[in-house]
């Protein structure tokens, strides 16, 4: 049996960003997908893939991915999100060497500078704390620079992506 563990995604509050809101966000970290797919009845993954939960559980998987790689490194992850209260909204802020990374998770296999805009609007209010891309993990099939230096990262790229930027610096 697995056992539940959930991940509090806490808001970020450290600047003074406008009109933030800071309620903390709740993610299940305790079952693997083949259980998540079990407990929602998903006949296939691509049933899973096509179905109303599809965002949700790959934005889990993003943050999951991210506790692990922190925790990998002996350290306390530094993950957070940010909404504001009109509807801005960065799915996972990373804290790497000092800097903000903010991250979106979208389904779409063909990402475009549209993606990117929350997150472009987030690196305009938080200046400097910014790093100046901003990363969208997707279903791409390869990475790609988007318009404004901007990266489509594969879904299964970002491990991979994270292990290096924590790793470095």
């Amino acid at each position: 049996m697995y056992k539940k563990r959930l991940l509090e995604l806490p808001p970020f509050s450290h600047l003074e960003l406008p009109r933030t809101d800071l309620k903390a966000v709740l993610w299940n970290g305790g079952y693997p997908t083949p259980a998540l797919h079990l407990l929602t009845r998903q006949p296939s993954a691509a049933a899973a893939l096509a179905g109303p939960l599809a965002g949700a559980m790959l934005e889990g998987w993003i943050v999951s991915e991210a506790a692990k790689a922190f925790m990998a490194h002996g350290r306390k992850p530094e993950i957070y999100f940010w909404r504001s209260h009109d509807g801005l909204e960065v799915d996972l802020l990373l804290v790497l060497h000092g800097r903000l990374y903010p991250v979106e998770a979208k389904l779409t296999a063909t990402p475009g500078a549209g993606h990117a805009e929350a997150l472009v609007r987030f690196i305009r209010a938080a200046g400097g704390e910014s790093a100046e891309t901003v990363l969208i993990v997707c279903r791409a099939r390869q990475a790609r620079t988007l318009p404004g230096g901007h990266i489509a990262l594969p879904w299964s790229a970002f491990p991979r992506w994270l292990e290096a930027h924590l790793g470095a610096g």
